[in-house]
């Protein structure tokens, strides 16, 4: 009688440490999207406005070559930094435990929750000269 308690104590502790690995991953995951989302909307903004300024600057260097314009450009490949802060800060999240999908939905939220105009939602996705 002792010896079946005790197997059945153990299969329930396995099964009960199974379901909360299974389950744990959904709060877990839920905290780190809501604690980071405003750091993670602030660099994807940031790497976007830097990506933007970088293509335009090259593209007028490509059409006018003037010293005036390959000096927007340099300072443009400076503002690329905040890219590089942006795949830190993924590369973080990542190791955290989010994935790809986290992120691309962490990015959405980030964007709609400034409650801006949609011209502004446009002006992040669009690349203009």
């Amino acid at each position: 009688m002792f010896l079946q308690n005790r197997y059945a104590l153990f299969t329930s502790g396995i099964l009960l440490g199974f379901g909360l690995c299974a389950v744990w991953d959904l709060p877990y995951k839920y905290f780190l999207k809501a604690f980071y989302l405003s750091d993670y909307g602030e660099h994807v903004y940031l790497c976007d406005n830097a990506m933007r300024q970088h293509l335009i600057a090259k593209t007028r260097v490509v059409s006018s070559g003037s010293s005036h314009t390959v000096d927007s450009l340099k300072n443009a490949e400076v503002g690329l930094l905040d890219c590089h802060a942006y795949d830190k800060f993924r590369k973080k999240l990542i190791t955290l435990g989010l994935d790809e999908n986290d992120l691309s939905e962490m990015g959405l939220k980030a964007i709609e929750s400034s409650r801006t105009q949609l011209r502004k939602i446009v002006q992040q996705h669009e690349i203009s000269y």
